[in-house]
């Protein structure tokens, strides 16, 4: 099953298998009841996390898209909800809305 990671093309650096998908429920954290993390493993070694929304940064009103890491799914599972909720540090919890964030396409999740 890890035939995938000898893959050899000249020009990819690294190739990236979708191993697990994870919905967090955080009502009380969020204007929203849910997120979805999608973690990936990596072909040159370990996992890597994405979340499908991010918090608009207050300085330039971008997304702060955030990634975590880990040497499992599950540890990398919990640095990437670790660093999204460090996005939101510091904002009054009460007074974000929906549009204090983006959503990532549907097609990317």
């Amino acid at each position: 099953m890890d035939d995938w990671k000898s893959i050899k093309v000249d020009g990819v650096t690294k190739i990236e298998k979708i191993v697990a998908e994870f919905n967090v429920w955080a009502i009380q954290k969020l204007p929203f009841p849910k997120f979805k993390v999608k973690i990936k493993e990596i072909s040159t070694g370990g996992f890597s996390g994405s979340t499908n929304v991010a918090v608009r940064s207050l300085l330039d009103n971008e997304p702060e898209w955030t990634i975590g890491f880990g040497n499992t799914i599950t540890e990398s599972l919990e640095d990437t909800i670790k660093s999204f909720f460090e996005t939101i540090e510091g904002m009054e919890e009460t007074s974000l809305s929906e549009d204090d964030f983006v959503w990532s396409d549907p097609h990317d999740f």
